[in-house]
């Protein structure tokens, strides 16, 4: 299990105005629906998925819609910082996780996430194709 707790913490100390912390857990991407902001979100710029849950997507016929909903896919934590501090804050979470990385943005599309890359738009109802 990765703890975020240090590298967040140094975040929130810094400069860099965090709008929202999400832990990507069961539900995946879906949880930054939780932050209550009315925006959406899109993950154009996915960490590398471990090879593990392509593993488990094939040995057990899972679909991508369910993976992302259950998996977080190798991106264990999202921190949503103003879009002109998204370097800064990729410095400053890389000195204790490397490979911390901007991997998308706010949209407009209050209550959706758009994973462009695996096909997939989702809401709080799940994951579908689109």
């Amino acid at each position: 299990t990765v703890i975020y707790v240090r590298a967040v913490r140094e975040l929130l100390e810094s400069d860099v105005e965090v709008r929202g912390l999400a832990h990507i857990t069961g539900e995946g991407f879906l949880n930054l629906l939780r932050l209550e902001a009315e925006v959406g979100y899109l993950i154009d710029r996915p960490l590398p998925v471990p090879g593990i849950f392509t593993e488990i997507a094939e040995r057990g016929s899972v679909a991508a819609a369910e993976m992302y909903e259950v998996f977080n896919m190798g991106c264990g934590f999202c921190c949503v910082v103003a879009p002109e501090q998204a370097d800064e804050a990729v410095f400053l979470l890389s000195r204790r996780h490397p490979g911390a990385a901007v991997i998308g943005r706010a949209t407009t599309a209050a209550g959706v996430v758009e994973l462009p890359g695996a096909g997939l738009r989702g809401t709080r109802e799940g994951f579908r194709p689109g």
